[in-house]
């Protein structure tokens, strides 16, 4: 049912958000599937739990006060779309930002975010070993207004 997956999903999205600022890394461990894909503004990213794990960990430890602000979170199958805000002295202060997550089952499987005004590669500073280019599976942006 439509519905009921659009729900789950939302609210695994959301849960997946208060994780990353409560800075969770057990929560976020727990959420994230083994194949976790993350792709930043750049369309460049990594995959692959732990090191997902390792690069926000760097985060969190170069920058205590991130966290990012879900003002509105849809759904359109198989996608939840979450707009807002981050916060991040470290990345260059507060964007308007939009996220694209794709769930599988019980666990976040793709995460893609877009932030406004040219914001700093976040993959380059956090895990330049394991950069990749992701724009084959990057969305187009969508609009963050």
């Amino acid at each position: 049912m439509m519905w009921g997956r659009a729900n789950r999903d939302k609210g695994l999205a959301q849960r997946f958000a208060a994780a990353v600022n409560a800075h969770d890394l057990i929560a976020l461990s727990d959420l994230m599937h083994d194949d976790f894909t993350y792709i930043d503004s750049w369309r460049e990213g990594i995959v692959g739990r732990q090191v997902a794990l390792d690069a926000i960990e760097l985060l969190f430890d170069r920058d205590p006060d991130f966290a990012i602000e879900v003002e509105e979170t849809s759904f359109k199958q198989p996608e939840v779309l979450m707009r807002g805000l981050v916060r991040s002295p470290y990345l260059g202060g507060d964007r308007r930002a939009v996220w694209r997550i794709v769930c599988e089952g019980d666990q976040v499987r793709e995460w893609q975010s877009w932030a406004e005004g040219g914001p700093p590669g976040m993959t380059r500073k956090l895990a330049p070993d394991d950069l990749r280019d992701m724009s084959n599976l990057a969305g187009d942006s969508p609009d963050s207004d």
